[in-house]
């Protein structure tokens, strides 16, 4: 979806641009009601780029619009990419990490008494993402809510706080629906990051958890994004990159501890993901 039906201010910085709308002018009695807009951001950020913070007295739901990136998020890793979204409290620790060149996302923070059972009832899981798959309806809900705090009206705070119930019980009923086949997946993402390193196969996953290979490929495909092996290809090299900056480890040992069968196969690899070598990567 094109945002530029909205005022956005740009900023540069080291790693990218943001672009923000101008603070939301909200209401004392919006603020004691309703559910209010707190900002609105387009992020568009390179490789190198990180954020963290917590002890934020508010919501927020990020969306991807192009490239792939991480979320660290109460105890768990999230690779977000391409239609993913995330949905947290800010009051609790959240780390995001770009895991492409280029990661575009939006941020929508908001607040309001009416918001926090909705919010925690879909925190319940421990599950903080949803697909397009999950709720395809959700970036024009999104732009509804923007486009009303564009208005002038006696009830626009009404209209946007309505337009939020919507999007939250929106993926509330979303979840609901995929939560039977969604915690099984939970249960095999976790496996495979705890295991990534070993010689885990589509077969060896769905025979451990009760599933068709058929039915287990594409639940988790739906769920994250990626076929089961191009899941544990990409944890791969996520963590082999980290090793490569933060180790002085040889690329033979990389490549043994994450999983790879030998140093050619992952130097390969490493170069058609990522588009340079992994000796080069270091480099950088």
């Amino acid at each position: 979806m094109n945002y530029d039906f909205l005022p956005l201010i740009k900023h540069s910085f080291t790693y990218g641009t943001e672009h923000i709308l101008p603070n939301f002018i909200v209401s004392g009695k919006a603020k004691e009601t309703l559910i209010y807009p707190d900002s609105f951001s387009l992020l568009k950020t390179s490789y190198d780029y990180y954020m963290e913070g917590s002890n934020q007295e508010c919501y927020e739901i990020r969306y991807i619009l192009e490239g792939e990136g991480y979320l660290k998020y109460n105890g768990r890793t999230y690779l977000l990419r391409k239609g993913d979204g995330c949905l947290i409290d800010c009051r609790q620790k959240y780390y995001y990490q770009t895991g492409s060149y280029n990661w575009t996302s939006t941020s929508l923070r908001f607040n309001g008494l009416p918001a926090v059972p909705l919010v925690r009832s879909y925190l319940l899981s421990g599950n903080v993402k949803f697909t397009d798959a999950m709720f395809s309806n959700f970036e024009p809900l999104q732009a509804h809510i923007l486009q009303c705090t564009q208005k002038i009206s006696s009830y626009m705070e009404y209209e946007v706080s309505c337009t939020f119930y919507m999007l939250l019980t929106n993926l509330l009923i979303a979840k609901s629906k995929t939560h039977s086949t969604s915690e099984v997946i939970e249960k095999i993402v976790s496996y495979i990051q705890a295991n990534y390193m070993k010689n885990l196969t589509a077969e060896e996953l769905s025979h451990q958890f009760g599933l068709s290979r058929t039915h287990m490929t594409r639940c988790f495909k739906e769920y994250t994004g990626f076929a089961p092996h191009e899941y544990i290809t990409q944890l791969r090299i996520y963590n082999a990159k980290y090793l490569l900056k933060a180790t002085h480890l040889s690329i033979e040992e990389i490549s043994r501890q994450t999983g790879f069968s030998d140093s050619v196969y992952f130097i390969q690899v490493f170069k058609k993901i990522e588009g340079i070598t992994p000796s080069k990567f270091r480099k950088i």
